[in-house]
């Protein structure tokens, strides 16, 4: 292990702190300072647990306000930065927008809801309806596919924003949620893990709810003369549970919301820039994930013909960024359970997802 001359004599608490914290668990033959940044060169033959000794580099330095990143193109080195200064909001917007959802989500859940309320009724009724059949499932099957993501980056030591709710009081009453990622992702296992997490916990979630929801539908008659106003196609999983709705009737507000959710796991699955999906493939690819997100955007403006929503989110998708960024550490091999989680998710969009969504 060495140190060039000219970082001993740099008179810098922090830029000793730097230098120990990496020296003491990768092997160096060289180490060159900057105004902003320190670059630790390496052979990967002298560190043969590289990829660990960085996540402990990593644990350790990223809390103190740096940002370590391995690069393997050319000569291998370990470059460290100072991270910028963030403002993050505090808790109180979380839960004004969680507050304003919770609000949308009844309002129209309760205007689906007054099909199934008899003329009358106390217009009270409706709003209840409103909560327990529509917002209610909706908001738990999106709020816990977030909490999937938050568990799963802080297992990563990763730190994560609790979920932020979109309020939206027409359609469906919100644009779904999301969690803001405070650190930067470590590596391409955590990306995949952290990515599938989101769409795993809320399809798991709304799974025993279509069963929930199918039942209630049976129970819960739409009032005389009733006409729908909102048609839906259902995904390929309907069909392989036997799960029908008349289509000549109001659907019941429960059917909806889970249908929302399963909606929402195939949009978000899709394998393009920074939606879940792009997560998983940049993961399981690395770089190559590019041709997989150019293929998809084309996808969405083919069938963007058929569902005009379609062009809107690969719009979208393209002002996010269609690159996926890489992780810290681009180069340590993903395993098993990570190309495992990759086919499951595969399968899950397959069976939630539908080129006409609303006809």
């Amino acid at each position: 292990m060495e140190q060039q001359g000219n970082v001993g004599r740099v008179q810098s608490d922090d830029l000793q702190y730097v230098v120990d914290a990496v020296t003491s668990r990768l092997h160096t033959y060289d180490v060159q300072a900057n105004p902003v940044s320190i670059r630790f060169y390496y052979f990967n033959s002298d560190n043969p647990d590289l990829f660990e000794a960085f996540d402990k580099i990593r644990i350790e330095l990223i809390p103190k306000g740096y940002i370590p990143y391995l690069s393997q193109n050319g000569e291998h080195f370990l470059e460290v930065t100072r991270r910028p200064k963030t403002r993050f909001s505090g808790v109180y917007v979380n839960v004004i927008m969680l507050v304003l959802t919770l609000l949308s989500t009844i309002y129209v859940g309760s205007t689906y809801s007054s099909y199934f309320v008899k003329p009358g009724s106390s217009e009270f009724l409706s709003l209840f309806y409103g909560f327990i059949f529509f917002s209610l499932p909706l908001m738990l099957i999106l709020g816990i596919h977030e909490t999937g993501h938050y568990i799963v980056a802080r297992r990563h030591k990763v730190r994560a924003s609790l979920p932020f709710f979109i309020p939206f009081p027409v359609t469906i009453g919100t644009f779904g949620a999301f969690i803001s990622l405070r650190d930067p992702v470590p590596n391409k296992r955590a990306m995949v893990e952290i990515g599938i997490a989101g769409p795993l916990f809320g399809f798991l979630t709304a799974l025993p709810l279509l069963f929930v929801a199918s039942y209630l539908s049976h129970i819960f008659v739409p009032v005389p003369n009733a006409t729908a106003t909102l048609s839906i196609n259902f995904p390929i999983i309907y069909t392989l549970l036997h799960l029908t709705t008349p289509a000549d009737q109001p659907v019941f507000p429960m059917v909806l919301a889970v249908w929302v959710g399963m909606f929402a796991t195939a949009m978000n699955l899709l394998p393009v820039g920074q939606l879940d999906g792009g997560h998983v493939v940049r993961g399981l690819f690395g770089k190559k994930a590019s041709i997989v997100d150019y293929i998809f955007v084309a996808f969405l403006f083919v069938i963007g013909y058929k569902y005009s929503g379609w062009w809107l989110l690969a719009i979208f998708v393209i002002i996010m960024g269609l690159t996926h960024p890489p992780a810290l550490d681009d180069y340590s091999p993903i395993k098993g359970r990570q190309v495992a989680l990759g086919i499951v998710g595969l399968i899950m969009f397959v069976l939630t997802f539908t080129i006409i969504p609303i006809k």
